[in-house]
């Protein structure tokens, strides 16, 4: 059953809220937070969502307008419920806005990278998730299907799958400028997901040939570095790496590594934070002088260029045929792909 009654979205992101104030969202959710807020009555469905741009939970409620934002609120861990609070630029979205949010987010047009190839992963992977906890039911399972359905129609119309639209790789691009002529020396990668591996694929395309790639699971490790001709660091070792390296770059996600505190001298000419919550905010403090970049400075530098308006205006239009088969709740998508055509 496909009826937009009763879903919502209620969330922050990039746009309007500071990064410390999603770190802090997303460092107190927890792993139980879905069941969590449902035993605690604040929605009947929960799948929570977090990404490097946005904090949401997605749910079922009988209430309506504000009153969604403080039964979830109510029903939130203590120190999640003091954040939840504070955070600035919350957002409620209900019923077809729900669906509208969700299809874009999961399109890449809601991204600090327009048409990110990461995005609909994350959001089916947090589906998934949550299905797992016990905390979908048939509205949030006809929601996320349709979306995830109408995201992947889109972004084929609009083009974005193809090159790398990724954070990993503005990251690099906004780096390669910052240090322009500099050869800051060894570059070390701390992760091996997409991002780093975007990052990774963009240094070496800006210059950077001496890579060293360190992770907490070594065979993951090993296989990036041999995509990019680089070497493995063990993970015992990251740390007298960082000290010897030109530049650090974490895409790493849980929060502060550990780190010892030393004197100012030689170390990394540049930092590279791509992780929520941040990781090296310790690292910085070492070298106050190294050039720093994190999500925050990138959303800064982040606009949508000219060429990009004809793919965004194909994937919305895609996205409204299939919003209709969602509304018409028992239309097969076939009527969606019909007027597509």
């Amino acid at each position: 059953m496909r009826t937009p009654e009763g879903v919502f979205c209620v969330g922050v992101d990039h746009h309007a809220t500071a990064l410390a104030e999603r770190e802090a969202l997303v460092s107190l959710a927890g792993e139980r937070l879905t069941p969590h807020l449902i035993e605690h009555n604040g929605a009947e469905e929960v799948v929570f969502l977090s990404t490097c741009n946005r904090v949401e939970v997605y749910g079922v409620s009988a209430r309506r307008g504000p009153e969604i934002v403080e039964a979830l609120g109510r029903a939130m861990p203590d120190g999640l419920r003091q954040a939840w609070k504070n955070a600035r630029g919350m957002y409620l979205h209900e019923g077809l806005a729900c669906w509208r949010h969700l299809s874009e987010v999961a399109t890449g047009l809601r991204s600090m990278v327009m048409g990110e190839a990461e995005i609909l992963g994350q959001v089916r992977a947090a589906y998934q998730g949550s299905r797992e906890l016990g905390g979908t039911g048939k509205a949030m399972h006809g929601l996320f299907q349709s979306a995830l359905r109408a995201a992947r129609a889109a972004r084929q119309a609009a083009g974005f799958g193809k090159g790398d639209p990724s954070v990993g790789r503005c990251a690099a691009e906004a780096l390669a400028e910052d240090l322009r002529e500099k050869k800051p020396g060894p570059l070390l990668i701390m992760g091996d997901g997409h991002t780093a591996r975007s990052f990774g694929q963009a240094a070496r395309e800006k210059g950077f040939h001496k890579i060293w790639i360190s992770s907490r699971t070594l065979e993951r490790a090993q296989a990036l570095a041999d995509e990019l001709g680089g070497e493995t660091v063990g993970w015992s070792q990251w740390a007298e790496a960082a000290r010897a390296c030109g530049v650090l770059a974490s895409a790493l996600r849980g929060g502060e590594l550990a780190w010892e505190e030393v004197r100012p001298g030689t170390g990394p000419a540049a930092l590279v934070d791509l992780g929520v919550p941040r990781t090296l905010t310790r690292v910085r403090r070492s070298y106050p002088q190294a050039v720093w970049l994190d999500l925050e400075e990138l959303a800064k530098r982040s606009e949508v260029l000219p060429e990009s308006l004809g793919s965004i205006h194909r994937a919305e239009e895609v996205l409204r045929a299939h919003e209709r088969a969602w509304v018409n709740g028992g239309v097969r998508e076939r009527s969606a792909r019909g007027s597509e055509g």
